[in-house]
């Protein structure tokens, strides 16, 4: 979920959140998921991120390969 005011109230509830980039990251590490492909195809959309977030994990997939 990226709403922050749901992200919020789940989190004031003790539940874990992860945003898309998070989910997609768990299922390269499970080999379930190209991260960088996956990456590419969001870009061809409207998706939002902090560039400094996803440089930070394309460069956490590219060690461990």
């Amino acid at each position: 979920m990226d709403d922050r005011k749901g992200a919020n109230t789940a989190q004031s509830k003790g539940l874990r959140v992860t945003g898309t980039l998070g989910i997609l990251d768990l299922a390269a590490e499970r080999g379930l998921a190209d991260f960088a492909r996956a990456v590419e195809k969001l870009r061809q959309t409207n998706f939002r991120v902090p560039q400094a977030l996803l440089g930070a994990l394309l460069e956490k997939r590219k060690e461990k390969m």
